[in-house]
């Protein structure tokens, strides 16, 4: 395999191996080759340990068969260099073991190796193997890319392992279900076969009076046997739907119930012709549920069947005067499960909820006093169910990956150590580095010091966003916005995070203004001519002083509050053409204090900002010890205004 040009190919190429549809053995074993390619090494193997007993083993190895680690190999892990990396649950890297501590380590004389790179695998939280890579000889010290690569491998396969695990034994606990079936199944119906056949041997000599209750337990036992055979069947059944007319098929199955059951009525109440396409099997899910209402509705029971279309569906109302079924069976049918406490008296009801589910339908169980409402739901184009369902999922899925991808927000998927194993292109942009050089980095490395991936995830509250100070690189320092949210899936976290340095920066300068304004020894106002009636939307201290009124009397209300009788309108009309042209205007105006007291008002106003944006500013100075003699409330204008 060609060595890969640098730390972005060689995690690029990486991912494309692990995304392969094919064996893990295949996987594993192609990605290990990549990294002896990328790292310079000789050898690379994914280990299986057994602290217990200490055994080592190599599960896939890159060495050939007769080579000096080949596939299979087993060890006493105290004779590896794989026992630091257990023992320390953590990543041990020794380039040359000849000039590190390691130097007399019993594994060197035994394995004869002068380089080692082990990463440790973790399973259901205990270490259980390990990542490695091996040279004869000792090389230079391996760079902070080749330890992250290394550890994003071991971490990728990790994540394979434990599918793989999950996959092998749901196949096992199914193989074993199937066969455990099969020979219950096989020897219940051959044993009571022979018991019944016996039974009646003794029958005909002796008279005990409780034949027939034998004979009846007997034969249920043998319905079961046959019971569990047909739902076998039917679970792995691939027959294909036919058009079927709903409503002659329940007239058929009525009659054949009734004459079970004569002392039962049944009525059957629908209209016209009503098909839709179903399994052949779907015949006997409704001759269960029908033969259940007869069989427990008593000694004369009343029942009756509806048959009609809702929306896309055709459904099935079976009505009965019996006692009603019980919690257990009602959860067999609506839900198909069981647990420790609660199961269904026989599989009659399994086999009804299995073929109607196989339908993609529903079954509706509900117990009243008056008996119990079966009410069977199935698409009338099934077809078309599954036809949808999936490009809705391709294209949900399809716009998932768009919008991580093309988010301006940095989206990043982190382990419970930190490891970074997903992350989009705004996040490399974030950190100043391409997206897939963040892969297999520690997300805190970025931070400032003291920040853990602890408190990163410890908030009580995710929705709530926090900032932290990141640092690149390139030691370019900024000051990042995020939220981060724990166990988006089990062992994966999520954080979403964006730069927030130039908004911070406004904000301070901003805040710095506002404080100028809001100390400035002269009335401050702001409006906004965009308004209505124009607003005054800021006020500062110097204003209430010079007014008399609160910040709360003011804001809201147009200048014009403090106007009265000896007001000049010609003034005023100045101040509103400035206003309407956006031009800095100066004027000086008579106007009136909260207390009514009069006061000679220089006013300079003048556009600030723009668009949206735009306000109009007001300086607002009292100016009265400038006017030749004091004023009163009842006096003339003088040559100031």
């Amino acid at each position: 395999m060609t060595a890969p040009a640098d730390a972005a190919a060689a995690q690029q190429q990486l991912f494309e191996i692990i995304r392969r549809d094919c064996p893990f053995d295949q996987k594993a074993r192609d990605a290990l080759q990549l990294g002896v390619s990328y790292l310079g090494v000789d050898n690379g193997h994914l280990t299986r340990i057994d602290t217990t007993t200490d055994d080592w083993q190599a599960m896939v190895s890159t060495d050939a068969a007769d080579g000096h680690t080949p596939p299979e190999l087993e060890l006493d892990l105290r004779e590896t260099y794989c026992r630091h990396a257990i023992e320390l649950v953590d990543q041990q890297s020794v380039p040359d073991v000849s000039a590190s501590e390691w130097a007399d380590d019993p594994a060197r004389d035994t394995r004869e190796l002068g380089c080692y790179l082990g990463t440790p695998i973790v399973l259901d939280g205990e270490p259980r193997g390990t990542v490695c890579f091996v040279a004869a000889e000792g090389r230079e010290p391996f760079t902070d890319a080749d330890r992250q690569f290394a550890a994003l491998l071991a971490c990728l396969l990790e994540r394979e392992l434990e599918r793989e695990t999950v996959a092998t034994a749901l196949t096992n606990q199914t193989t074993l279900a199937t066969v455990l079936n099969r020979v219950l199944r096989h020897n219940l119906r051959n044993e009571m076969s022979v018991i019944r056949g016996f039974t009646q041997l003794m029958a005909a000599d002796t008279d005990t009076g409780h034949d027939d209750t034998v004979f009846e337990h007997i034969d249920d036992l043998l319905q079961l046997s046959e019971k569990a055979r047909e739902l076998e069947r039917i679970v792995t059944s691939d027959a294909d739907r036919t058009t079927v007319d709903i409503i002659a098929l329940v007239d058929g199955l009525v009659d054949a119930v009734a004459d079970d059951y004569p002392a039962a009525s049944i009525s059957v109440v629908a209209d016209g012709s009503i098909t839709t396409a179903v399994l052949p099997s779907f015949e006997r899910a409704l001759m269960e549920l029908l033969d259940n209402a007869a069989k427990h509705g008593g000694d004369a029971p009343t029942i009756t069947v509806t048959v009609e279309t809702v929306p896309d569906a055709v459904e099935i109302e079976i009505v009965d005067d019996g006692p009603g079924l019980s919690d257990q069976e009602i959860d067999v049918l609506d839900t198909g499960t069981e647990t420790p406490f609660t199961h269904g008296s026989g599989l009659g009801l399994w086999l009804a909820h299995w073929i109607v589910s196989s339908h993609d339908g529903t079954i509706n169980a509900m117990a009243t006093d008056s008996g119990t409402v079966m009410t069977v739901s199935v698409p009338r184009k099934p077809g078309m169910k599954i036809s949808h369902d999936l490009p809705e999922l391709t294209r949900a899925r399809d716009t998932y990956r768009a919008a991580v991808e093309g988010a301006c927000d940095a989206i990043i998927v982190v382990t419970d150590d930190g490891r970074i194993v997903e992350a989009n292109p705004a996040a490399g942009e974030l950190f100043g580095a391409d997206r897939t050089a963040l892969l297999g980095r520690v997300l805190t490395d970025f931070f400032a010091e003291g920040v853990t991936v602890e408190t990163i995830w410890a908030d009580p509250d995710p929705s709530e966003r926090a900032t932290v100070t990141a640092v690149d690189d390139a030691g370019w320092r900024r000051i990042i916005e995020y939220t981060a949210t724990p166990e988006i899936v089990t062992g994966h976290h999520l954080f979403v995070g964006r730069d927030v340095t130039e908004q911070v920066a406004r904000e301070a300068e901003l805040a710095r203004k506002t404080q100028a304004m809001d100390e400035a020894p002269i009335g401050i106002v702001l409006t906004d001519p965009s308004a209505p009636d124009n607003p005054i939307i800021y006020v500062n201290d110097a204003f209430c002083a010079l007014t008399g009124y609160t910040a709360e009397e003011i804001l809201g209300q147009n200048c014009r509050f403090l106007q009265g009788p000896a007001t000049d309108d010609d003034r005023v009309a100045e101040l509103s053409a400035g206003i309407e042209t956006r031009e800095s205007t100066s004027v000086t105006l008579r106007n009136y204090r909260a207390d009514g007291t009069p006061f000679w008002n220089h006013i300079t106003i003048a556009p600030v900002g723009s668009g949206d944006d735009e306000r109009m500013v007001g300086f607002q100075e009292d100016v009265t010890d400038r006017i030749d003699r004091p004023l009163s409330p009842a006096e003339p204008p003088n040559s100031a205004e």
